[in-house]
């Protein structure tokens, strides 16, 4: 235990010594803002008169604020990681009686705990502190975004939407050959994870909807949607086994990318 708490220490200063680590560290806070107080502001200042578009505007926000955490805590990590591939501490590791898998499982854990931490300050903040605002037209209904959701709805979620940490992390640990390349992966990865997005699109409401299921990202996401706008569909699972599968996926993605991170080591 006594290693583990010296790693933990050494961890947080690699965390906020790095200006890249520590803003996405801080991601949540920025997110909450954002899309607690800045784009209700906008909505309402722009396009009072116009629900429909105050709707798009609320809905897009609020799916960007659950798509995206678990990602920017895989960045971190795997920027983490390939601060230690540079400064030669895995080769260090791996001749200790931590190991190199040891030290990659202890990171991933604790950065996982932090994405969880993260979504459920985002979701759950925006909850408490902006429910009223995010009241839309969907469908010719007006529905509470966040009226639906409770808060053991939001954990479950955080829960499931962190176990994406491991797979970006390790991907890009194993891939990039430095931080700046890692950074155009993130980039480009940062696209990727928005692809699920279109299925707030009407022609991906029923079963094209599973084609966006390779995205790992999509099923907390989809379970989430389905419980605040109350879709109902016929091609539509129940919020648990959309979470079910949102589990076992990235775990099962997360194991073969640890694989092929410590292959790239050995």
């Amino acid at each position: 235990m006594k290693k583990y708490l010296s790693l933990v220490k050494y961890e947080f200063k690699t965390i906020v010594k790095d200006l890249m680590n520590l803003f996405i560290l801080l991601y949540p806070v920025l997110m909450l803002f954002i899309c607690g107080f800045l784009l209700p502001a906008i909505v309402q200042r722009t396009s009072p008169s116009d629900p429909n578009a105050q709707a798009l505007v609320l809905l897009i926000g609020f799916v960007m604020l659950i798509s995206i955490g678990g990602f920017m805590m895989g960045a971190m990590l795997g920027f983490s990681f390939l601060d230690n591939r540079d400064e030669n501490t895995l080769l260090n590791i791996a001749a200790s009686p931590v190991t190199v898998s040891g030290y990659a499982t202890f990171k991933i854990i604790y950065t996982y705990i932090l994405a969880i931490l993260g979504n459920i300050f985002m979701v759950g903040g925006l909850k408490l502190l902006a429910s009223e605002s995010y009241v839309v037209n969907y469908g010719g209904i007006t529905v509470g975004l966040l009226d639906n959701i409770t808060y053991g709805h939001i954990i479950i979620f955080a829960l499931v939407s962190g176990l994406i940490v491991p797979c970006i992390a390790l991907v890009l640990g194993a891939l990039a050959k430095n931080k700046i390349e890692g950074f155009a992966m993130i980039k480009g990865g940062g696209l990727i994870v928005m692809i699920p997005m279109l299925i707030l699109l009407e022609s991906f409401q029923d079963a094209k909807q599973y084609i966006f299921g390779i995205f790992p990202n999509f099923w907390p996401m989809k379970a989430v949607l389905n419980l605040v706008l109350g879709t109902q569909n016929a091609a539509n699972m129940n919020f648990w086994l959309y979470m079910l599968i949102g589990a076992i996926y990235p775990i099962f993605l997360g194991i073969l990318a640890l694989k092929m991170f410590i292959k790239k080591l050995t």
